[in-house]
């Protein structure tokens, strides 16, 4: 289960649909490669990606969730007076799904009657199911959603000339799930969530990319299981509490609810992402983590809390000030710094 927060940020509109219907596949005025792929807008609501599906003609905003290993659709946050409706004699088939292009009939599990309402109302989520088939680019800041197949993506010196930095998601997303392992899982369970190698201090971990997770009450929230929350203790690093934000989340399982508290990082300590070679090429200090400590009850609802090695999982503010690339196919993430985009657009302090 992920901490989802509602904080209501308007950064883009559905007016982005008609502004970008003619944009050419050159690169941009925020000095994005021209071969990223295929381009169509991404709205940007709460800090969180989304993109307009259509399902059997009627259109919504469906959410780009990398942390979801499921898609799922909630039919009454659809534009208009009809909404998608599943194929007869079926609970969760829909026709006529469009999402950069047409998938044909595909299984859309329903998720609720009312969607998340920001800047746009929530009409489903897109999970892995569907977006580990190709490699996808949000650039956040310009409102654009690229789609590329394997082996027409950029090669990695016009990514890094681009200000782009790799970070490993070996083991962890992948095209199919013949080449996920998990190896800090524990078990057989494996999600297929990009998750990236990060370290604080001496102790390290790998953190699952949570592109669904709303978290601009509290920038740069760290969800961690109760596997690196120890680990840091025996670290000393002292983690300094947070009681006045801490939470009771509701789980899978109706009547079990678990705690998660919340602990800011010490003086001189820092979140850092562990590219190539085992050199961190990022480092937050200011960062919030909540411990999620999953009671036996709702251990079959899975995620990090169940994990029995040091595990952890992004907040949306991470990535949504600049553009993230996810590639199943080479299982890395490129993130791009705030500056390097400046930098590529003659931009002066």
């Amino acid at each position: 289960m992920k901490i989802k927060r509602t904080f209501l940020r308007f950064l883009a509109g559905a007016g982005a649909a008609a502004w970008l219907a003619g944009v050419p596949q050159v690169a941009g005025a925020d000095g994005l490669p021209a071969c990223l792929g295929e381009v169509q807008p991404l709205v940007v609501s709460s800090q969180m990606p989304y993109a307009l599906v259509t399902v059997g003609g009627r259109q919504g905003y469906f959410v780009l969730d990398f942390a979801a290993t499921m898609s799922t659709i909630t039919p009454q946050a659809f534009f208009g007076q009809l909404k998608p409706r599943p194929v007869p004699g079926s609970v969760d088939r829909y026709d006529d799904f469009s999402f950069f292009g047409s998938w044909g009939q595909v299984r859309l599990p329903l998720a609720g009657q009312t969607g998340l309402i920001g800047s746009v109302p929530q009409a489903g989520i897109i999970g892995t199911d569907f977006l580990a088939s190709h490699i996808y680019t949000l650039d956040y800041p310009e409102g654009r959603l690229y789609r590329s197949r394997r082996g027409a993506f950029c090669a990695d010196n016009v990514l890094e000339a681009a200000g782009f930095v790799s970070l490993s998601s070996q083991d962890y997303y992948a095209e199919g799930s013949g080449a996920l392992s998990c190896p800090r899982a524990g078990g057989p369970a494996c999600p297929n969530v990009p998750a990236v190698p990060i370290r604080i201090g001496p102790v390290e971990a790998v953190a699952q990319l949570d592109t669904g997770y709303d978290d601009g009450t509290q920038p740069l929230s760290v969800n961690i299981n109760v596997a690196l929350f120890e680990a840091l203790g025996r670290a000393g690093i002292r983690l300094q509490p947070r009681p006045e934000i801490s939470l009771q989340l509701t789980t899978c399982q109706p009547g079990v609810s678990e705690p998660v508290d919340a602990w800011r990082l010490p003086p001189g300590s820092a979140l850092g992402f562990v590219g190539p070679a085992g050199r961190v090429v990022r480092s937050e200090s200011d960062v919030t983590l909540f411990v999620k400590r999953t009671p036996p009850a709702a251990r079959v609802c899975g995620g990090i809390g169940t994990w029995p090695q040091p595990a952890a999982q992004l907040g949306a503010s991470f990535f949504a000030s600049a553009a993230l690339v996810v590639d199943p196919f080479s299982a890395r993430v490129w993130f791009r710094a705030p500056a390097a985009a400046s930098s590529s657009r003659g931009d002066r302090p």
